[in-house]
C-alpha cells in the first residue's frame, strides 16, 4: 500500500523561512560551481579534528580542518544516534509556514532546537518553497518537484534513516466520475525535467494551510487561475478567473487551476459540491519526517558522480549535506563553512571526499553557498551559537526550512561542571566566572541553586560569581554539586611579573567637552598579554586641561591654544604613557639675517631678512602675510599698510609709533620702516594685532609664528 492521503489536513508545523523555487535550474539558493566533480587526491591532507562533544543525550558535535589545495576547510559534523529514544528531528517550515521564510538561527531560537541546519534547495526568486519532498510528523508538507536525479533524507516511524528518490502521484475528482491528474502539494512554480512542462500551465495544484502566501503558482508564464476553497471534501468557495487574494485558512485546502485545468474546475464544480482529493507518494514507507535534497554525493561509501547538472552549481564554497551509516541508525548532519578568512570553502568532488574520510555510507547534498548554516548549543549552556559563519561573513540567509535536533530527555543528576574566566588577573581587578553543568543526558543544569562556587586561597573576595584579586599569588575557585566538583587556577600577577603596558586612545578627535575611552594592554613577562583594567591603574595628565574616571574614560575641559599633551598610568610600580596630538602646529619660521622663510617643511626665499631694531624683531609682511594667507593692502599716499587676518584688521603706518587693530590704538616703541622697498613691521605687535602667536629660539636665533585656528579641533 502506497503512502495516500484522502482529504484531509492535519499539519503540524514549527519556526522556518521561505523563499522560492520558479526554474529549478534558475536560481537554486546558495548551490555552487565546479569544473569537476572528483578532487585530484593527491592535493589533499589529513583531516584534523579540533574538538569534539556531546551536545544532547545521542547527538556528538565535531569540528575539523582539512588542508586542501583550495585552501584550509572548517567543517562541522553532528552525528546523530537514532537509536537514543530521547533525541527527536523535526522539520521547521520557515517562520511557521511555506512562503514565509526565516534564519536557520531564529528558527533554532522560536523553537527551542538543541541544533539545527538549514534543509532543501528552493528557488530565491519564486514564492518560497522546498523543491523536494517534506514530511513533518509523518503528514506530506509538500510533494516531490518533477525532476532527475533528485534524493531526499527520510526517517521512518521505526526511527531508521534512508536517502533515496521520492515521487509524487495524485487526482481530483467529483461525484460523476470527471477527473483530473494533481501535480503537486504546496509546490511554487518550475521548469519539469521529466517533461520539460511548466510546472502549473494547464495542471491543478493543491495548497492547504501550510501554504502562506496569498499567490499560488502564479509567473509571467501562467494564465488566470480558478480556485476552489475545500473543507471537509466539500466546495465551500469559488474564485473564476484569478482565485482567492488571501491565504489558505487553517483547516482548509485550496485547489489551484490554470488553462485546461482551470476549466476542468469551472466545469465540473459548484459551492457545496463534494470533491475527492487523493494522493501519494513514493517509496513506500512508514515515514516520520523527509527533507528534500539534490545530487547524491556517497553511496555504499564511495564517491559517485554528481547525479544533476553541475552548471548551476559553484566551486569553492559553502556546503550543507546529510549523511547515513549502512543500518540506517546513525545520521551525520555536516556544514563546510566557506569564503572566509578561516575556512576557502570546498568543491562538491571534495565534499564527497570529506564525507567518505567520516565514515558515511550514503549522503546527499542540501542547500549550500549562502543558504549554509549550523546553530548548536554548547555542552552545558543554554543558548545556541552560530557554528558555520555565513559565506564572506555576511547576515544569515532567511531559507525555507530548517532540520532542528530535539530532545525529549528528562533532568538527571549532574555530570560535569565547568569554571570559565578569566585566569589572570591584577592587584585590585574584578572579573565574573561563569558556571555551566551538564547531566547524565547532557542537558544543562541550572547552576543557580545546584553549584557553589568558592575560593580557597584568601587572595581576594568572592561576591556570587565576581572575584575580586587583593594579593599576588595563585587563587583558586571551586565549583561543588552533590555529585560533581571543578576547580580553577587564577593567577594574580604584581608590577615585578609586567614587562610592558601599552595605552590607547578610541578617537582622536579632540575638542574641549570632548571625551574619549583609554584603554591599556600589559606584556607579561612570561610573554603572554592581557588587557588592564582601567580602575587598576593609576591616572594623571600633563600638558592640558582634562580628567580621567575610573574606567578609563578622559574627558578634555579646555585645549585653549594646547598643540599635545600626555597621559600617564601606572600600575604597581610600571609605568607609562601616551602622547596625545590635539592639532598640527602649523608654523611660520624666520630666522634673523636670513633670507629663508619655512612654512612648516617648505622653505621661501625673500628679499629682505628679519632684523633686531630696538631689541624688536622686525619682519617684512609681505612674505608674512603671504604665508599666512592674509590679505596686506598698500596705500601710498598715507604710507599705511593693511593687514586682513581672519576677523582682525591691523593699520600699519610707516614710521608711527601706534598701530591701529580693528580701529583700536596700540603703542609701538618701535615703529614700521621700509627697507630695499620692503614694509618691515615689528612682530610681536602685529602678530598679536592679528591674534598669532609668536616663539623666540634664542640657541638658533629664530622666531615662529603659529596660526591659532589649527588649535581647535
Amino acid at each position: 500500500m502506497k503512502n495516500s492521503e484522502k482529504h484531509k489536513a492535519t499539519f503540524v508545523t514549527k519556526i522556518k523561512t521561505n523563499s522560492i523555487i520558479k526554474t529549478v535550474s534558475a536560481v537554486l539558493s546558495g548551490i555552487i560551481m565546479i569544473s569537476s566533480c572528483f578532487p585530484a587526491h593527491a592535493a589533499t591532507n589529513e583531516l584534523k579534528l579540533i574538538s569534539t562533544s556531546p551536545i544532547t543525550s545521542g547527538v556528538v558535535q565535531s569540528n575539523y580542518t582539512w588542508d586542501i589545495s583550495d585552501g584550509m576547510v572548517k567543517a562541522s559534523v553532528l552525528e546523530i544516534d537514532l537509536t537514543n529514544p530521547y533525541v527527536e528531528l523535526t522539520i521547521v517550515p520557515g517562520q511557521g509556514k511555506f512562503t514565509q521564510r526565516a534564519t536557520v538561527s531564529d528558527m533554532a531560537n522560536n523553537t527551542n532546537a538543541i541544533a539545527m541546519i538549514n534543509g532543501d534547495f528552493y528557488n530565491t526568486r519564486a514564492e518560497g518553497a522546498p523543491i523536494g519532498t517534506t514530511v513533518i510528523d509523518g503528514k506530506l508538507a509538500s510533494s516531490q518537484s518533477y525532476l532527475t536525479g533528485v534524493y531526499c533524507l527520510g526517517i521512518t516511524a521505526d526511527r531508521t534513516a534512508y536517502i533515496d528518490a521520492f515521487s509524487f502521484s495524485g487526482t481530483v475528482g467529483n461525484r460523476s466520475g470527471a477527473v483530473m491528474a494533481l501535480s503537486g502539494l504546496n509546490k511554487t512554480v518550475y521548469w519539469e525535467e521529466t517533461s520539460g512542462q511548466h510546472s502549473h500551465i494547464d495542471k491543478l495544484h493543491l495548497y492547504n494551510d501550510l501554504w502562506g502566501g496569498t499567490t499560488r503558482g502564479i509567473d509571467t508564464y501562467t494564465g488566470v487561475p480558478t480556485e476552489l476553497l475545500v473543507k471537509d471534501n466539500r466546495v465551500i468557495d469559488v474564485a473564476i478567473d484569478g482565485g482567492f487574494d488571501t491565504a489558505v485558512p487553517e483547516g482548509h485546502y485550496i485547489v489551484h487551476g490554470d488553462g485546461k485545468a482551470a476549466e476542468f474546475l469551472k466545469s465540473n464544480f459548484t459551492i457545496g459540491d463534494s470533491i475527492y482529493i487523493e494522493y501519494n507518494y513514493e517509496p513506500v514507507k512508514d515515514w516520520s519526517l523527509v527533507i528534500g535534497g539534490h545530487g547524491l554525493l556517497v553511496d555504499e561509501g564511495q564517491m559517485v558522480p554528481y547525479t544533476k547538472d553541475l552548471s548551476a552549481l559553484g566551486g569553492v564554497r559553502a556546503r550543507t549535506a546529510a549523511g547515513i551509516s549502512q543500518d540506517g541508525k546513525r545520521l551525520y548532519l555536516i556544514a563546510v563553512e566557506g569564503r572566509t578568512a578561516e575556512s576557502k570553502g570546498i568543491t562538491l568532488g571534495n565534499l564527497s571526499l570529506l564525507l567518505t574520510k567520516l565514515g558515511v555510507w550514503k549522503a546527499v547534498n542540501l542547500d549550500g553557498g549562502g543558504s549554509t548554516t549550523m546553530v548548536s548549543r554548547p555542552l552545558g549552556e543554554t543558548e545556541r551559537v552560530r557554528v558555520i559563519h555565513p559565506e564572506n561573513n555576511g547576515v544569515e540567509r532567511s531559507v525555507v526550512e530548517g532540520l532542528g535536533i530535539y530532545s525529549t530527555a528528562p533532568q538527571g543528576t549532574v555530570l560535569g561542571i565547568s569554571i570559565s574566566g578569566s585566569q589572570t588577573l591584577f592587584i585590585g581587578e574584578t572579573a565574573e566566572y561563569k558556571l555551566r553543568a551538564y547531566d547524565q543526558y547532557y542537558n544543562p543544569v541550572d547552576p543557580t541553586n545546584t553549584i557553589l562556587l568558592t575560593e580557597s586561597t584568601g587572595l581576594g573576595t568572592l561576591s556570587g560569581n565576581t572575584f575580586t584579586a587583593e594579593q599576588t599569588g595563585t587563587a583558586m575557585l571551586h565549583a561543588k554539586s552533590s555529585t560533581y566538583t571543578a576547580a580553577l587556577p587564577i593567577k594574580i600577577v604584581g608590577g615585578d611579573s609586567v614587562e610592558t603596558i601599552t595605552l590607547d586612545i578610541n578617537h582622536r578627535d579632540f575638542a574641549d567637552g570632548s571625551t574619549h575611552q583609554l584603554s591599556a594592554y600589559a606584556i607579561l613577562k612570561d610573554g603572554t598579554g592581557k588587557p588592564v583594567d582601567p580602575k587598576v591603574l593609576t591616572w594623571s595628565l600633563e600638558g592640558f586641561d582634562g580628567t580621567i574616571d575610573e574606567n578609563g574614560v578622559l574627558t578634555i575641559h579646555s585645549l585653549e591654544r594646547t598643540y599635545t599633551g600626555t597621559v600617564k598610568a601606572s600600575y604597581d610600580g610600571v609605568e607609562t604613557s601616551l602622547e596625545l596630538k590635539f592639532a598640527e602646529l602649523e608654523t611660520v619660521k624666520l630666522t634673523l639675517d636670513s633670507t629663508t622663510l619655512w612654512i612648516n617643511d617648505t622653505p621661501l626665499e625673500m628679499d629682505v631678512a628679519p632684523s633686531i631694531v630696538n631689541s624688536r624683531t622686525i619682519v617684512p609682511i609681505t612674505f608674512i602675510a603671504d604665508a599666512l594667507n592674509a590679505q596686506v593692502e598698500w596705500d601710498g599716499k598715507l604710507r599705511t599698510a593693511y593687514v586682513a587676518y581672519n576677523d582682525s584688521l591691523v593699520e600699519i603706518i610707516i614710521d608711527a609709533t601706534e598701530l591701529y587693530v580693528n580701529g583700536e590704538v596700540v603703542a609701538l616703541d618701535t615703529p614700521a620702516v621700509i627697507t630695499n622697498g620692503r614694509t618691515m613691521v615689528p612682530l610681536s605687535a602685529v602678530a598679536g594685532g592679528l591674534g598669532l602667536d609668536v616663539f623666540y629660539d634664542a640657541e638658533t636665533r629664530s622666531v615662529i609664528i603659529v596660526q591659532p585656528e589649527q588649535n581647535e579641533s
